[in-house]
């Protein structure tokens, strides 16, 4: 059955039941399929996997508000307030972790605008000579451009997984009640194919341009400076500048 079929027979059911919010329903049957196809599935092999559509409609015409749910229930939303504790502590650490990455992405592109631009506010950046300057310049705007392009990616990825996470909490209150349940979302998020392949050449090309240039730059500053440890010909671990 084709993707196409599943969705058509899924919709008449749905109809034909007096499913409330049936192109709810479809739009998640159909997100479903779009992730597993770019998993690597077929739409027969979707298909088959979510069983016939005319038995997942009959769970949904079997859903009513207010429907008791007994002891199951009780005992489900019980062990979910556990699991949503323990789940948001990590969401906040995921989020932290985005918020430090993305801090560091900053400084690191200030850091290489100061150093492009010969700029030294309040005396921050030790002694350097122009020309080193300018290339571990950009080899840090290379390096900024990577841990932004490392933020998209941590930021689409938890907002993906506390979909996920909210799918999974509706669904075990749903199975616990006798209700239907939607199919799970993906946990990996489904960029469009353009902005993934922007996103991928950017990250390689910045890793590439960070690795030439912070090893050109040293080896400039090292000829420079007339010593392989250039930081302590220029006095770095003695300056005096910072306050």
């Amino acid at each position: 059955m084709t993707k196409l079929e599943f969705l058509d027979k899924l919709a008449s059911a749905l109809k034909k039941n007096g499913v409330r919010d049936a192109d709810e329903i479809l739009g998640e049957y159909e997100e479903h399929f779009a992730f597993k196809l770019a998993d690597g599935f077929t739409e027969a092999e979707i298909a088959q996997k979510l069983g016939d559509p005319a038995e997942l409609a009959s769970q949904f015409e079997a859903e009513k508000p207010g429907r008791p749910g007994g002891g199951r229930r009780f005992v489900t939303a019980l062990g979910l307030v556990f699991a949503d504790i323990f789940a948001a502590l990590c969401f906040v650490l995921l989020w932290a972790f985005e918020a430090i990455l993305a801090a560091s992405a900053a400084a690191v592109g200030a850091l290489s605008v100061c150093l492009l631009g010969g700029l030294n506010i309040h005396s921050w950046i030790p002694p350097i000579p122009r020309g080193c300057g300018v290339l571990f310049g950009l080899s840090f705007a290379a390096l900024a451009v990577l841990a932004a392009v490392g933020c998209v990616y941590v930021a689409a990825y938890l907002c993906q997984l506390l979909r996920a996470y909210v799918r999974f909490h509706r669904n075990a209150l749903a199975a616990a009640s006798g209700n239907a349940v939607l199919p799970p979302v993906q946990t990996n998020p489904r960029l469009p194919a353009k902005t993934r392949r922007t996103l991928r050449q950017l990250a390689l090309g910045a890793l590439a341009a960070f690795a030439v240039l912070v090893v050109l730059a040293m080896i400039v500053s090292a000829v420079t400076a007339r010593a392989l440890p250039f930081w302590h010909a220029w006095g770095w671990f003695g300056y005096t500048g910072w306050h």
